[in-house]
C-alpha cells in the first residue's frame, strides 16, 4: 500500500509539473510546483521575468492552478486579442496569462476587494496597459455594498444601495469602458461575478453585447437563482453568439459575425 501511495503521489506531482509546463518551461514548471508545494508568497518566473504572489489561508493557489494548470480559459482564438476585460480580477492571474500570451493586449480588470486589487496590482506589475478599476460591474451608474456570505476571497459579491454607506464603491458599465477605451471591440469578455451578471444581463446589454468577440462566463445559480437565465436570454436576441465550448465551471461564447470560425 505503501508503494502504491507513493507512486500515485508521483504521479500527482508529474502531472502538476505537466500542467504548468504549457504555460512556463521546464525551469520554470519546477520552480512553480516547488513553491506551491511548500506555501511560498512569491514565486520568481525567471523566463518571463515576473514574479508571481500567493496568500495563504485562500483561494489563490486553486485559482491559479484552474487558470495555469487546467487551462480554464484556453480556447482557440483564431486572432490575436488586444481588447480585454477582466470582470471579477481576483488577484489578476487571468490578466496576467494574458499579458504573457499577448504582450500587446489593453486590459481592463476590474475587482470590488482592496486586498484582491493589491495583489493583482503585485501579480500584473511587470506589464504596462493593465488598468485595475475598484467598481463592481453593473448594468447601470449606482452604488454597490460589497459582501462577503462565503467567506472567501473569490466569493464576493455586491448588493445595490439606494444611498451611500461605509465602504461601499461605485459601479461600472461595460458601455463605459468602451466609450473611455475608444474600442470598436471587446476582443474578450471574462466574466466571473458571483451572480451580478443576473443584472447586467437583465438590461442595458444592447449596445455592448454585439461588439464582444469573445465571452468567457460563469454563472452562479447556486448562489442567486436565474443567472443562467439572464444570460442566455439576452444572448439568444443575437443570432451570432454560438456556444463553443465549456471548460470547468465556464461557458464559452463566440460572436460569429466577428469571428470566422473555422
Amino acid at each position: 500500500m505503501g508503494i502504491r501511495r507513493n507512486i500515485k503521489k508521483l504521479t500527482g506531482y508529474l502531472n502538476l509539473i505537466n500542467g504548468l509546463n504549457k504555460n512556463f518551461n521546464f525551469f520554470d514548471s519546477l520552480r512553480l510546483f516547488i513553491g506551491l508545494r511548500f506555501n511560498k508568497n512569491t514565486i520568481s518566473v525567471k523566463s518571463k521575468k515576473i514574479k508571481i504572489y500567493f496568500r495563504n489561508n485562500t483561494k489563490d493557489k486553486e485559482t491559479f492552478l484552474e487558470i495555469f494548470k487546467d487551462e480554464i480559459y484556453n480556447t482557440p482564438y483564431f486572432f490575436e486579442p488586444k481588447n480585454i476585460i477582466d470582470a471579477g480580477a481576483n488577484v489578476g492571474y487571468f490578466s496576467l496569462l494574458f499579458k504573457i500570451r499577448y504582450p500587446k493586449a489593453s486590459i481592463v480588470a476590474i475587482e470590488i476587494d482592496d486586498e484582491n486589487i493589491n495583489y493583482a496590482k503585485k501579480n500584473t506589475s511587470s506589464f504596462s496597459d493593465v488598468e485595475i478599476l475598484k467598481k463592481g460591474l453593473y448594468n447601470k451608474k449606482t452604488t454597490l455594498k460589497v459582501e462577503d456570505p462565503y467567506n472567501a476571497t473569490n466569493s464576493y459579491q455586491v448588493r445595490e444601495l439606494i444611498s451611500r454607506e461605509k465602504n461601499s464603491i461605485e459601479s461600472i458599465t461595460i458601455d463605459e469602458i468602451i466609450a473611455e477605451k475608444k474600442w470598436d471591440y471587446i476582443d474578450i469578455l471574462k466574466i466571473d461575478i458571483e451572480g451580478a451578471e443576473l443584472n447586467l444581463f437583465s438590461s442595458n446589454y444592447e449596445k455592448w453585447l454585439p461588439k464582444v468577440k469573445i465571452l468567457f462566463i460563469e454563472t452562479h445559480d447556486r448562489m442567486i437563482k436565474g443567472c443562467s437565465k439572464s444570460v442566455t436570454s439576452a444572448l439568444n436576441e443575437f443570432d451570432q453568439f454560438v456556444l463553443y465550448t465549456t471548460t470547468i465551471g465556464t461557458l464559452v461564447y463566440y460572436n460569429s459575425d466577428l469571428i470566422k470560425i473555422p
